[in-house]
């Protein structure tokens, strides 16, 4: 009998992390709130807070382009990206990142930077990874203001934020350490690395590297992290608009708060478009401030809606307007060779 091939790391991660991590959070959330209150809530939303939240959030995903320039600018000074690659090549990232698991939306990044603004690979990733340690940093910024201004937060809430610090802290010290000692690094890797590995990864490790030079560069941190203050900010009122559709109570920390835990939420596996996680992260941050789990799970699913429709939306005019063939990016699960 012919051996059974063996299945794709994408199946086993599929099979035995996303589906149960989806599974258990939402039987969480079928036990914790009753269906009939999530109608209830949904029927009495504010239409005039909801249409807030989306208009704020279309705002949101027209800002998030504009740290990616700055960033590209400091690691393709050579290929300068305009306004709308940049857009472009955000828009598709996240609505594929909504609809595909393994952060396959970052591989469409780099193929559209790569293929209209003809930025090279090891310049666009390293601008990329530099994108999401932002927004790292601000969801920990949001989460300790909001912690803040939070009456009598729970230690537990306050002792986990810190260890998110620290393992933050530390993750940047070894990034800036592997920067600086960029030879050293790559000699560690090849260490490490299967020899047959060597031509594929070395070379690449390197550029990374190179790229990830901005963080010594103090005047182009300045300017990320301002837009990063423009970008959460923007977040956060979206946030803040949407639950005060439910709960009339709603304040500028709990949206702070909520968009904070979301967001480290997100930082484990989880199935495409956050199913599940979104929500019932949601629910556990709008609890610290008494907001009711139907009210929570109510402003959730509208949110999730709505983000998930505008970001596809975006993406699929921006692909029309500029006559790009999505089967194109489908037909190209990696980025092109720099």
């Amino acid at each position: 009998m012919a051996q059974a091939a063996p299945k794709s790391l994408k199946t086993l991660v599929l099979r035995w992390i996303w589906l149960p991590i989806m599974a258990l959070a939402i039987l969480a959330l079928l036990r914790l709130v009753d269906p009939n209150e999530v109608g209830q809530a949904l029927a009495s939303a504010n239409l005039w807070n909801l249409a807030a939240m989306i208009g704020i959030w279309l705002v949101w995903l027209a800002a998030r382009p504009l740290r990616m320039r700055v960033l590209l600018g400091a690691t393709a000074p050579a290929t300068p990206v305009g306004y709308n690659d940049a857009y472009g090549a955000h828009a598709l990232g996240n609505a594929i990142n909504s609809l595909i698991p393994m952060r396959a939306g970052e591989f469409a990044m780099l193929w559209v930077l790569a293929r209209r603004a003809q930025v090279p690979i090891p310049a666009s990733l390293s601008a990329v990874v530099l994108d999401r340690l932002c927004d790292v940093g601000s969801a920990l910024g949001v989460l300790v203001l909001a912690i803040l201004v939070m009456p009598n937060p729970p230690q537990t809430l306050v002792e986990g934020v810190e260890i998110f610090a620290a393992l933050l802290a530390v993750g940047v010290v070894l990034m800036v350490l592997a920067v600086r000692l960029r030879k050293s690094a790559v000699a560690l890797a090849a260490a490490l690395l299967p020899r047959r590995w060597h031509d594929a990864a070395l070379h690449r490790i390197d550029d990374l590297l190179t790229g990830l030079g901005v963080l010594a560069r103090p005047a182009i941190l300045v300017r990320a992290a301002a837009l990063s203050a423009l970008i959460w900010g923007l977040a956060v009122l979206s946030f803040a608009a949407g639950i005060g559709a439910v709960w009339p109570e709603a304040t500028l920390a709990m949206g702070a708060f909520t968009v904070g835990v979301v967001a480290v939420a997100f930082l484990v596996p989880a199935a495409p478009g956050g199913i599940g996680v979104f929500h019932a992260a949601i629910v556990f941050a709008l609890s610290f401030y008494g907001v009711p789990g139907a009210a929570a799970l109510a402003y959730a699913l509208v949110a999730h809606l709505s983000t998930l429709l505008a970001g596809l939306a975006a993406a699929a005019i921006w692909t029309l307007l500029n006559g790009l063939d999505p089967r194109e990016i489908v037909r190209t699960p990696k980025p092109p060779a720099a």
